[in-house]
Parts: structure tokens; C-alpha cells; sequence
């Protein structure tokens, strides 16, 4: 009966939830700890792997090499690098990322009035137009507009991604701009961007001649790029061909020759340098933080001790009392983030004082007590020799101004002396511990008393 009672046991999504979050302090460790670890165990690979790479003689190497036999390794270096240069782009580069077919296309055309015209019959005046054009056109394509844009529509990307994605032409006074938006949802803050801008730049370029800046046509489209769809496919086409041709090199190379290929291409990469890798970091981090919740999940599950104070009622079918909260006796680095913690959990309910949630236990027992004409009870537990002497001492003063005889001891089950006395007695009042009694010492305290035919009043557990 009892493992079948263990075995159905809830386990309590929301107070597992917040023993994770409790456990804040090791989370942080152990999340630091494996980060540390994992990255350092990578830096330690990498180094050895560069040392290892410049114990090899290169020049060496190269000597005992005829002249074709060292082309055919620069060619095939030559090779290696540019692919890695090509799969670098394609990685990295943001246009490369986009969808060809599906692309987020802003466009605006503006025209220069200028309102210059030509008269034979009057001084004619310096058409100032052309300077103009170029004026806007370089502010167009400045630094200074793609990093405005950046930061006023929020876009995940730098200048070189941005310079990419932006086109401008110019034919007579009229310039069309057209832009990529990488974030389909920001093309009209990217277009207020350009608007707000162009504006500002009107007002100051009035100084070099009376003109208005018009905004002919805006529109925000899905197109399809072919002019990048050929794009991507040349690069692919050009890795495909260029591997097909290191391959082909390296199959007619001899041991000597692919020793100092490698070699070289080592040399050459920014990854043979040993250096702290941020995703071994961050993934020694989740790591650590995994352990830890695991651990956390796997105590509960597992555990052999009393895990709530509902457990009395749920598993034992034992009335409860009530709960005292036991302070506690260690000053843990940060302990206001506990307390603000606790505030959160128990928002919901009303915190009373240790004292006060004596008082309402020892009321409770009380009442009980006279209900049932009992003048008399002995306290025990499963870990009552270990539980707080000061809450103890204060529960039975406060039973005690109740009118309650009280005598006390320990574990029925392992002590003769208080088996006896409760016997005796025939009324018992158990003190449990939250994280501390123990399933199987409870159920062999209820099951002795039972055979002894002494009631179990209830329980109070220490939380």
C-alpha cells in the first residue's frame, strides 16, 4: 500500500517551477563553470592543433619538392582559399540570404526642380542643376545616410550588408532609389527614413540655389530578382567547378605535396589561431544551466523526503494543522533576491508571522481538543529530536495557555520510552519537516500507532 501511495504521488508543476528558480545561485555557477570549461577545452584543442601544424617544416617540405610539384600546391592553395572566401560570403553576406524570389523591394523617385531656364533676350543665369544631383547623389550613397537608416528603422545589419542591398541611378534631374529591406516589416520605416532625410538635405542645399525636391513615386513590392537569382547561381557554379579542380589536384599529389598543401592552408585561416569561441561558450553555459534544472527535476522525482505540507493530507489522509515557517539561520550571498523571490510565490496569499501561525495552529488544536474532550497529547515525529528547539518551545507555551497537557519524544517507531508514553497517552500530534521527514519513517509512525489504537490528531509540518 505504501509504494502504491508513493507511486502516486503528484508532483507539483508550479512549486518544481520554483525550486528551479531558487536554485538561482548554482544555475549562475555552474552556467559560468561550463562555459569556461567548454571553451577552454576548444581553446586547448585549437592550440594543439596550431602547435601541431608549426612543427611541420614548410620549407623543408617545399625544398625536397620539384619546381612543377610546387605550382601544382600554390594552384591548389590558390584554389582552397578562393572557395573558402566564396562559402564566407554566401554565409555571411546578408543579400546572399535573401530570397530571390520573395524580395522586399522599396522604391522612391525623386525629381530636382530647379525651375532654370534658358533666355536669349536676358543675362543668362548658372544652371546650377547638375551640382545639385551630384550633391544629393553622393549624400545618397554616404556612410553617413545608410547609418541613419540603421539605427532610425532598427535593421540588424552593418554598412558593408546595407551597401549591398541599396541601388541609386540618376538620369537627367530625377533620381530613383531603390533598397532591399531585409526585415519585411520595417519597409516603412525604412522609407519614412529616406523621406525624413532627403528633407532635411533640401532646406541645407538651398544655399547653393532655390530648387524643390519631389517626390514623384513610392512603392513597396515583393519582386523577383533574377539579377540575384544568376548571382547566387554563378557563385555556387564557381565553388562546384573550383572544388571539382582541387580535387583533381590533389588526386595526382604525393604524400609530400598534400602534407605541405595542408599545411599552408592552415597558415592561411583565421581559425587555425587559438581563440576563446563564443558558441563553446554559450554552449557550455546552457549546459551548465541544463545540469543543474536536471538535477533539480530528478531530486523531486526521486526524492525520499516530504516535499510539501499537502503531502500530509494527500498521501497519509492526515489532517493538517497548518505550517510554520522556520527562519532561516544562513546568510546567503544576495538573499534580498530570495526575498523578492518569495514575494513573487506568495503574492497570492497572506503571510502571517511565525508566531501568529503558532497561535492559529495551537487555536485550531484547541478547539479540536474540547470537541473531543481531550485534555491531553503527546508531540512526536519522524525527525522531531532534529526539528528548530525555538519554534518548538513556542508552540508548546502556546498550547500549554490553551489548557493543553502536552509531554513529548522521539520517533515512535525507534524509542520504546515514547512508544510507551503515547500508548499511554492515545493522542498524538505529529511535527514534520519540509525537505526533512522522510515517506517511509511517516508511514511506520502512523502504521505502529495504528496497531497501538492511537488517534493521530494530525500534523504540523515545518516549512
Amino acid at each position: 500500500m505504501e509504494t502504491q501511495e508513493k507511486k502516486m504521488r503528484e508532483i507539483n508543476l508550479a512549486e518544481l517551477f520554483w525550486q528551479i528558480i531558487f536554485k538561482w545561485r548554482p544555475i549562475i555557477c555552474f552556467g559560468i563553470l561550463f562555459a569556461v570549461l567548454l571553451c577552454g577545452m576548444k581553446y586547448t584543442m585549437d592550440m594543439r592543433s596550431y602547435r601541431a601544424s608549426q612543427n611541420i617544416d614548410t620549407e623543408q617540405l617545399a625544398s625536397e619538392l620539384t619546381e612543377e610539384e610546387r605550382q601544382q600546391v600554390t594552384q591548389a592553395n590558390n584554389l582552397s582559399a578562393r572557395i573558402r572566401e566564396y562559402e564566407d560570403y554566401l554565409e555571411s553576406s546578408t543579400c546572399m540570404k535573401i530570397d530571390p524570389y520573395h524580395k522586399p523591394m522599396v522604391e522612391l523617385q525623386y525629381y530636382v526642380d530647379s525651375e532654370y531656364t534658358f533666355n536669349y533676350t536676358e543675362e543668362s543665369k548658372n544652371d546650377f542643376t547638375s551640382s545639385l544631383m551630384t550633391l544629393y547623389y553622393n549624400y545618397i550613397m554616404s556612410g553617413e545616410m545608410s547609418q541613419n537608416i540603421i539605427n532610425e528603422a532598427k535593421l540588424s545589419i552593418n554598412q558593408a550588408d546595407l551597401s549591398e542591398l541599396w541601388g541609386v541611378s540618376q538620369i537627367g534631374n530625377s533620381i530613383s532609389i531603390k533598397i532591399i529591406c531585409p526585415e519585411k516589416d520595417k519597409m516603412d520605416m525604412v522609407a519614412t527614413s529616406i523621406k525624413t532625410h532627403l528633407s532635411s538635405k533640401e532646406a541645407e542645399f538651398q544655399d547653393i540655389g532655390p530648387h524643390k525636391l519631389k517626390l514623384l513615386n513610392e512603392s513597396q513590392n515583393i519582386v523577383v530578382d533574377n539579377n540575384l537569382i544568376d548571382r547566387k547561381n554563378t557563385i555556387s557554379n564557381n565553388i562546384s567547378t573550383m572544388s571539382s579542380q582541387l580535387k583533381a589536384l590533389k588526386t595526382n599529389m604525393n604524400s609530400q605535396q598534400l602534407l605541405l598543401l595542408q599545411s599552408e592552408e592552415n597558415e592561411s585561416k583565421d581559425t587555425e589561431k587559438a581563440g576563446f569561441n563564443l558558441k563553446f561558450m554559450i554552449l557550455g553555459g546552457f549546459f551548465g544551466v541544463f545540469l543543474v534544472c536536471f538535477w533539480v527535476v530528478c531530486k523531486m522525482l526521486f526524492t525520499a523526503r516530504l516535499q510539501s505540507s499537502d503531502e500530509i493530507r494527500s498521501l497519509y489522509n492526515i489532517r493538517l494543522l497548518g505550517e510554520i515557517t522556520v527562519p532561516s539561520k544562513k546568510h546567503h550571498f544576495l538573499s534580498v533576491i530570495d526575498d523578492k523571490l518569495m514575494a513573487i510565490k506568495n503574492r497570492k496569499k497572506k503571510r502571517l508571522s511565525m508566531e501568529q501561525q503558532i497561535k492559529m495552529i495551537a487555536t485550531n488544536l484547541s478547539l479540536s481538543c474540547r470537541q473531543q474532550n481531550i485534555d491531553c497529547i503527546y508531540l512526536t515525529g519522524s525527525e522531531y529530536e532534529n526539528a528548530d528547539t525555538k519554534i518548538l518551545s513556542l508552540l508548546k507555551k502556546e498550547l500549554s495557555a490553551q489548557n493543553i497537557q502536552l509531554k513529548e519524544g522521539g520517533n515512535i517507531f525507534y524509542d520504546t520510552e515514547s512508544l510507551k508514553q503515547s500508548s499511554e497517552i492515545g493522542n498524538i500530534l505529529l511535527v514534520e519537516q519540509k525537505g526533512q521527514s522522510i515517506y517511509d519513517e511517516i508511514s511506520n509512525e502512523l502504521s505502529l500507532a495504528k496497531e497501538q489504537n492511537t488517534r493521530i490528531l494530525g500534523a504540523i509540518v515545518l516549512v
